[in-house]
């Protein structure tokens, strides 16, 4: 046994054989309020799936375009979203008109006299002073000269400086592609400056125009390289898409084939425009650009079943097959074999386009999965569970709907789902507006316990009492994490503050007790609900990134035994969160790795305002060296911007192992410890 620390009762050296393998004691009378956890290395759980390390990209406002997309005009193919809007979305015009007739589109944009067409918006000009502008374009019958000018200039107070101005003849009265290339002046433009980016006809006879885009040349693939390169340090096992509530409005022949071709939406699910030029094939190079496995969701809202067989076949049929040709023609003739699908995204939910009740959603399973697994036979399928309620009635109302779903799926001794999927977001402020910061904190980070000690534990007996997916149903947790809305969600623990780290290390240290059954998880988001930002075009973290980088990096393979007693609080119920009791200050879990020769202790400090000593005592684990990397910030509420981008993130340090040290845990904090065997 090692004991770090001195001054406090250690615990037995042997636990009950039949103690459980994780237990939490309260008790606030230890000397400062002191956490002692007892770790017992030769006591293991089921090891853990690396797929609980995933996470999910929805076409939510900037996630794709202009944010992992790094094309940097919306509405480029200046498309009409509602039948009568006054111009494109995103741009504004100045004696220019729609015309109908685009080039590979309904619509183009007729130019006159001195007619302009414009944008704001951003450029990566800290990172680049090129970039590529393609633009279609085609002359009035006539003879006379036109051309456009392209401006790039400031806003606002910078409104006086223009950057960049080129001149380009339109000739033909044919549609043809113009590809102009611009070098941005060094050192004029600050970084995150807004921009404005003006196209004005000059000429006699007019032009149409349509189909703008401008890329920076740095782009990869078509996409942001710093947002690659901020995703690819996560070491994400998998990545879910299209969403989310997007993906039940969603048809994904609109996003194959080439760019220009493919039709604009409005986006039905949160409003706005889609382009569609991210689509199937975009997403399949993203996740072979970080070496991810894709999990893609079907349209099970207003989809049908059919559409989703043909999508399986579009990635998986070979390419002599009618759908295989389409995606061989489209630049991938290999099958790109994806195994892991979602049908449907909370059809339980009244803000779901197709949401149903419990048993007609079983019955769209049973649909849809025939229809898929005809497609193809080796898919693994995630179902539409529920999971979404805390309060007892709540709890009935998912349990019903879980249990439906899973004997309609093994009736007439048909497959079991795979998995079955959960969303246990905590939504905030919601009816919590008017409670205290504190109140809101303390019902937040309770949360994670009742997952623990309830709704997970729960779901598990649930499935394992149908005849049929016993042994076979695992929980995947697809949308997890505070999600916020209304106003104001930023004056409250949210998504993108140290807050939000918080409430991420106490839910994947719950999920990670449960390695039996929580087999996947997608954490929220990607570049939404706390992960990867772009405000102004500039590419920074939030302080939950550095949360899923750490437990992800740390490589946790196999659960031992925590038994840990010290200080806790009971959370009454507030609004939809339930009551909690005996809520630990300090959350700690352990884990060795693949090689057997590390151990890394998780240890979280939820607490809002007090820091806790913490008291480890290991057994069947002789360490020679520590090495630790914690993540504190001030405030609950301290986030990273544009000016301050570390502002929030971990630091590191060694330790030696020897009998007198002890470490306290700053309140609101993540602290990982590494220990080294001594060989």
């Amino acid at each position: 046994m090692t004991l770090f620390g001195t001054g406090l009762p250690a615990e037995p050296d042997d636990l009950p054989s039949d103690a459980p393998l994780f237990s939490y004691r309260r008790d606030d009378t230890t000397p400062q309020q002191t956490t002692i956890a007892v770790i017992d290395v030769t006591r293991q759980a089921a090891p853990i799936d690396r797929n609980v390390f995933g996470n999910f990209i929805e076409h939510l406002g900037d996630v794709v375009y202009p944010g992992l997309w790094a094309q940097a005009l919306l509405n480029p193919s200046l498309e009409r979203i509602e039948p009568d809007d006054p111009e494109p979305q995103a741009w504004h015009l100045v004696g220019a008109t729609w015309q109908k007739g685009g080039w590979q589109s309904p619509l183009c944009v007729r130019m006159e006299g001195d007619a302009v067409l414009m944008q704001d918006g951003y450029l990566p000009t800290h990172r680049t002073r090129k970039y590529g502008l393609t633009l279609a374009a085609r002359r009035a019958k006539g003879k006379g000269a036109d051309s456009i000018t392209l401006t790039i200039q400031g806003v606002g107070a910078k409104e006086a400086e223009t950057y960049l101005q080129v001149v380009e003849p339109i000739n033909a009265t044919e549609w043809q592609t113009h590809h102009l290339t611009l070098t941005l002046p060094a050192g004029r433009i600050a970084k995150g400056e807004r921009l404005r980016f003006l196209v004005q006809h000059h000429g006699a006879e007019g032009i149409e125009i349509d189909q703008i885009e401008i890329f920076p040349d740095d782009n990869d693939q078509g996409m942001d390289p710093d947002v690659l390169r901020q995703a690819a340090a996560w070491e994400m096992p998998l990545v879910r898409w299209p969403g989310g509530n997007f993906a039940s409005g969603y048809h994904w022949q609109d996003g194959i084939g080439k760019r220009e071709a493919r039709p604009t939406r409005r986006n039905a699910a949160w409003g706005g425009i889609e382009s569609n030029h991210f689509g199937t094939d975009e997403f399949l190079k993203f996740c072979k650009r970080l070496s991810v496995q894709p999990q893609i969701t079907v349209n099970a809202g207003d989809g049908a079943p059919q559409e989703a067989a043909d999508w399986v076949l579009y990635c998986n049929a070979p390419a002599t097959s009618k759908l295989g040709r389409q995606r061989a023609a489209n630049g991938h003739p290999a099958p790109y074999a994806i195994r892991l699908w979602e049908v449907g995204n909370e059809l339980y939910g009244s803000w779901q386009i197709g949401h149903t009740n419990a048993g007609d959603n079983a019955a769209r399973y049973v649909r849809f999965r025939d229809a898929m697994l005809k497609a193809d036979a080796g898919l693994s399928l995630i179902a539409t569970g529920k999971g979404d309620e805390f309060t007892p009635q709540g709890l009935e109302r998912d349990a019903d709907w879980n249990r439906k779903l899973l004997e309609a799926a093994v009736a007439n001794h048909r497959p079991a789902p795979d998995y079955l999927s959960i969303h246990p977001l905590v939504p905030l402020p919601g009816d919590l507006k008017n409670a205290s910061y504190a109140e809101q904190y303390a019902g937040a980070m309770a949360h994670p316990t009742f997952l623990d000690r309830t709704l997970l534990p729960d779901l598990a007996r649930l499935i394992d009492s149908v005849p049929g997916a016993k042994g076979k149903t695992r929980i995947a947790v697809t949308e997890w994490g505070i999600i916020v809305g209304g106003a104001g969600w930023q004056n409250g623990p949210n998504h993108d503050t140290q807050s939000g780290a918080i409430y991420n290390a106490l839910a994947l240290n719950a999920m990670l007790r449960h390695s039996d059954f929580v087999t996947l998880a997608n954490m929220t988001a990607f570049m939404h609900g706390g992960g990867i930002k772009k405000p102004n075009g500039v590419v920074i973290v939030d302080p939950q990134y550095w949360t899923q980088r750490l437990y992800s990096e740390a490589k946790l393979q196999t659960p031992v035994a925590v038994s840990t007693t010290g200080p806790g609080q009971d959370v009454p119920a507030r609004g939809h969160l339930p009551a909690v009791a005996d809520v630990p200050d300090v959350d700690v879990f352990a884990a060795l790795t693949k090689s057997d020769r590390t151990l890394v202790v998780c240890a979280v400090n939820r607490h809002l305002t007090a820091p806790r000593p913490l008291h480890l005592n290991i057994k069947g684990f002789a360490v020679r060296s520590i090495t630790v990397q914690q993540l504190a910030a001030p405030e609950p509420q301290s986030r990273n911007s544009i000016e301050h981008p570390d502002a929030v993130s971990p630091r590191s340090f060694a330790l030696t192992a020897r009998a007198d040290w002890q470490t306290v845990l700053p309140p609101h904090s993540l602290t990982l410890f590494t220990l080294h065997r001594n060989e």
